[in-house]
């Protein structure tokens, strides 16, 4: 039986191989600071996307993506902030993408802007 950490893993594998499919380009995988983790930080033309991986074998407990719930986003727009900061990209654009997986089939759901927020500074 597969842990959870290893359907983890396959999803943002999954997920990673269908945004480069669709020409972004992977920067850094599972970015971690204090306050929160960030699967997948790529760039898509002049954009820093901050991406979510949320792999599900079924939807018993609802979708993938409304386990990212508030305090989730509040964890990745931490991270988002420090790596921007880290990287001098404080004054790039930037945007929190949701990929959604299905295990059981591979169907994969993108939700661009899947929330917003306000980083400091």
């Amino acid at each position: 039986m597969e842990s959870k950490q290893e359907k983890g893993k396959r999803g943002e594998a999954l997920a990673e191989r269908y945004l480069k499919a669709q020409g972004y380009e992977v920067l850094q995988h599972r970015y971690r600071k204090r306050n929160g983790e960030i699967d997948l930080i790529c760039q898509q033309e002049d954009t820093l996307v901050f991406v979510e991986v949320k792999a599900r074998t079924d939807t018993q407990y609802g979708t993938p993506a409304e386990a990212v719930n508030r305090r989730k986003q509040q964890a990745l727009t931490l991270a988002a902030f420090a790596y921007m900061q880290q990287q001098g990209k404080l004054e790039s654009p930037s945007r929190f993408d949701v990929v959604e997986v299905n295990l059981s089939n591979g169907q994969i759901r993108h939700i661009k802007d899947a929330f917003w927020a306000c980083l400091p500074g």
